[in-house]
């Protein structure tokens, strides 16, 4: 019978905590606590883009025909409130506002 507690199965975050740690090179226990914060911005940012294409039917800088009169419009800032302190994010607008995603 294998020795269960030899096989030691990594937990889902791990890789993705060990390219964190490799890439932000947190110095002390203060940058490690502050990586989430520096973290969430672009990641939320990301995904509120991603629900922008979605609901567009086009990517960003598609400059090809499109189905739709509808058309982004800048971006407007705004303060999140997290657990890791305020975090400023850009959120996507387009002219029809047909979709909050604020």
């Amino acid at each position: 019978m294998e020795n269960i507690m030899a096989r030691r199965t990594k937990k889902p975050g791990a890789e993705l905590a060990q390219q964190i740690i490799t890439q932000y090179k947190p110095q002390t226990v203060e940058d490690m606590e502050n990586a989430p914060k520096d973290i969430f911005e672009p990641m939320f940012e990301a995904m509120l883009q991603g629900e922008m294409d979605s609901h567009l039917g086009y990517s960003t800088n598609n400059y090809g025909a499109k189905t739709t009169d509808n058309r982004r419009n800048g971006y407007i800032h705004k303060n999140v409130k997290t657990t890791h302190g305020n975090v400023e994010i850009s959120i996507p607008r387009y002219r029809n506002a047909s979709l909050s995603l604020s």
